[in-house]
Parts: C-alpha cells; structure tokens; sequence
C-alpha cells in the first residue's frame, strides 16, 4: 500500500527526528526518498534511477496518477523508449518516445523521433532540468501542490529521474549540430551542455548532476495529447509583467472574477454548455491565481492549454445531497446522450518549469488581490496546508520529495501564509464568496460562506 504524508493538526502534532536533509539541490542517487527507486539499466554503466514519489494523505491523487508515476519509472531508452533532443521551444530538455511496432529504438532516433504516420512514435514524456528558465524542484512541487489543492488546473504528474551523462552530452552535442547558429535554442542547448561538460567544477553542479558526477538530474513528466493553446487567456505584452498586466486590465474572465456580485449574476444556473463553460473557466483561472501565487510563477501568460472533456450529471447525489457532476474526457454517443453531457474547455497546466526561485510575476501583478470569487475545496485546502507548512514533516515532503532547497522551501511556504491569509481575511470581509463550485451552482443552491476549515 502507497504510504502518504498525512495533514497534521498542529495542536497535537510533536516534531520526531528526521533523517538528513541536504543543504541544497544535489542529488545522492543512493539516499533513500520517496516511495520507491526504481534502477534503470543502462549497459556497462551505472543504472539511472527514478523516484516514485510519496503522496500527501488528503490531497487529491488519482488512480491514474499512481499509474503514469509507475509508466514513466518503467521507461528505458536503452530498451522499451526511443530519446531526442526537444527543439520545439526554448528549453533544452529531452524527449521520451514510445517505439512503434516494426521499429527499433535506432531507427526512431534517427529520424529524431519524427516518423511520419501511420507510424508515428508517440511522445509520452518529458525530462527537463535546471537550466535556461526551468528548475526541476519548480515541475516536481508543481504537480503535488496542485493534487493537495484537490487536483486545480490537470498539472500533469512528474517524478525525480536521473539521466546517464556520457548519453545526455552526445545527444546534446548532435542537437546543438543540426540547429541554426546563434538561435535561442541553440543557445540554451549549448549553455546546458557546457554546465554539464563542467563537471564538478561547474557553477551549476548542484544543480544538475548527482554528487557522483556520473549523470544528469531532473523532472520527467507526463506528457499530455490533444491539448490546445487557451487563447482566451492570452491578452498580448512584450514580456511576462506586460502580459500579467494586460490580463489584469483587459482580460473577461478575470474581470468578471473581479465583480463583487454574485456568481449568479454572471453565471445562469440552467445546466447547458455556455453555463458550464463559464463557471468552470471562472474557476480554472482563479485555481491559476492561486498555485502560480504560491510557486513564484515567471512564465504563465502563453503557456495556458486546455483540453476538452466531457461535464455531465451522474444521476448520483455528492456528500451534500446535492446532483453529483463528474467529467471525462471520453464518452460514448449514448453516454452523451444519456447523462446530458455538454463538452467545454478545462484548463491544464502543462509548462510549470519556471517557478519557486524566479521572478513572481504573478504575485507581482497582486492577480489575488482583487479575485471576489473561488471553489471553496480550494479555499478550504489553501488553508489547510497553511496550517501544517511549518511542520517539519511537511518540510521534509517538499525538500526531499521535490528536491526544493529549505531557502526554497521558506519562499513558498512565505507565499502560501500570505494566499492563506489574503483569502481568509477577504472572506471574513464578505469580499470573497466561495461560489465556484460547480454542483451547489446548477442545483440552485447558495454557496456556503464559512471561512473556517472545519466549516
């Protein structure tokens, strides 16, 4: 059974004696974290290893999460997946391809993993690292901070991996070959490599390769299919504080996050796909708000996707006694038919790599200040890991669960006290309603304003 870290009641809680925490980001390869190590082989070297990692009890993991932790654990490109230099941004990570049948890892790499259909080879992951704009911690914390939130904005799940070196520099310098000169990703591939050729005397070795120098570190996560751009969120500016502010100004569904009124007035109660879609876009959003507050978030505005899914009545009542709503992203012709189901947009964040030690530009723009609305699982859940953040098992979770340095850790737990506090006192002001919840709205029913956790 998957052991979790529990929320803890700080009235009763008594700090034990932990085991050694590193100082900063290095990783030991043998220092036992998470759930699970799993080796991966790699011939006539040292195995790489993966981390699943521990869950927080109470925080909102699915099956499924559990499931994609184990399948990107159990990728080997040296035997079941194919790797490629990833070129298609700015950031100089790798990317993970299944093999189609009929083909070898070889032949995939080298039409660099691009294969024309039907034989496409179908890329599941993504392994990035400290480098350029990203910070492994920010993609590991990311995903666990948004499932102990209830699961806010579909972060897709990320685990600890380590990558061996002499693979990762030969890759690097055949990608660095076939890009234009002087381009930003060339760029950024030929920084990351120059760190990695550094060794143990470069600035960033911490960083970037276990203590034993023999290979690379970061976040291997899922990488999710048929997402698009949320071009509805994106508002145009030169650079991220220009886009923060343009958002802020311009944007409808922030503006409409902003009114004071009741949800209702905005937001119909007839359960049709207009309805739907505009609750759920009004609490996607403010989810952002709130996640990008608390993990420095530099790089939102153009980094917003969605996918399309499936809200529909199950027929069954919620705890509260209220119609249960559910999604998938999936269903059957009769299965729309049957349940009523409406097809919206649900926001995923999927770029998450630049965070916890950047420049809050999110925070910065004071986006929370003026949000009038919010789910209350949300509210009530910020609130809950406030009041745990400075226990010591809480701490540990995040610094050996998501490799976060404690002056990392101390930055986002300050974030978090001020969200906790910012929401609580507005909602004790009456200049929060805890309305964005989807079933109290469409079975007409007013949305329960206790500010307290318990409530």
């Amino acid at each position: 059974m998957k052991t979790s870290i529990r929320f803890f009641n700080l009235a009763t809680f008594t700090v034990s004696a932990f085991s050694f925490v590193p100082a900063h980001a290095t990783l030991t390869p043998t220092f036992q974290r998470g759930e699970e190590i799993v080796e991966i082989s790699v011939p006539g070297k040292r195995a790489e290893i993966c981390v699943i990692p521990k869950h927080f009890e109470g925080a909102k993991y699915k099956k499924k999460d559990l499931e994609m932790e184990k399948a990107l654990c159990a990728l080997n490109v040296y035997e079941n997946a194919a790797v490629c230099g990833k070129t298609e941004s700015t950031n100089p990570g790798l990317n993970i391809h299944l093999v189609p049948k009929g083909f070898t890892i070889q032949q995939v790499e080298a039409k660099d993993c691009e294969l024309a259909a039907p034989n496409k080879a179908k890329k599941v992951a993504k392994y990035k690292l400290s480098t350029s704009c990203s910070y492994t911690p920010s993609i590991l914390g990311y995903y666990h901070v948004s499932r102990i939130l209830g699961g806010v904005a579909n972060v897709p799940p990320a685990v600890l991996r380590t990558f061996d070196l002499d693979r990762h520099l030969a890759i690097g310098k055949d990608v660095i070959g076939s890009l234009k000169s002087g381009s930003l990703i060339q760029q950024t591939w030929s920084g990351l490599i120059s760190q990695l050729k550094a060794g143990g005397a470069g600035k960033k070795k911490d960083l970037l390769l276990t203590d034993d120098l023999d290979q690379s570190y970061g976040a291997l996560q899922e990488n999710p299919t048929k997402e698009e751009k949320y071009s509805d969120l994106f508002n145009g500016g030169a650079d991220q504080p220009a886009r923060a502010a343009n958002f802020k100004a311009k944007n409808p569904v922030y503006l409409a996050l902003a009114k004071s009124s009741d949800v209702s007035k905005t937001v119909g109660r007839d359960f049709t796909a207009a309805n739907v879609q505009k609750l759920v876009v009004m609490r996607d959003v403010a989810d952002m708000i709130v996640i990008d507050t608390i993990m420095n978030q530099q790089d939102r505005f153009g980094n917003i996707h969605y996918i399309n899914k499936y809200f529909f009545r199950t027929g069954e009542k919620n705890k509260a006694g209220l119609p249960e709503i559910d999604s998938d992203k999936k269903l059957t012709p009769e299965e729309i038919k049957k349940y009523g189901a409406v097809q919206i947009r649900e926001m995923i964040l999927k770029d998450n790599d630049c965070g916890v030690t950047k420049t809050p530009v999110i925070k910065q723009a004071k986006l929370l200040q003026g949000l009038r609305h919010i789910d209350p699982s949300t509210y009530k859940r910020v609130l809950k890991l406030n009041a745990v953040a400075d226990s010591e098992e809480t701490r540990k979770f995040f610094t050996q669960g998501t490799m976060m340095t404690p002056t990392d850790y101390s930055s986002i737990r300050k974030n978090l006290k001020e969200v906790a506090e910012q929401l609580y006192g507005a909602c004790k002001q009456g200049n929060l309603k805890l309305d964005l919840d989807l079933e109290s709205h469409f079975a007409g029913q007013e949305a329960d304003q206790s500010c307290e956790i318990d409530g």
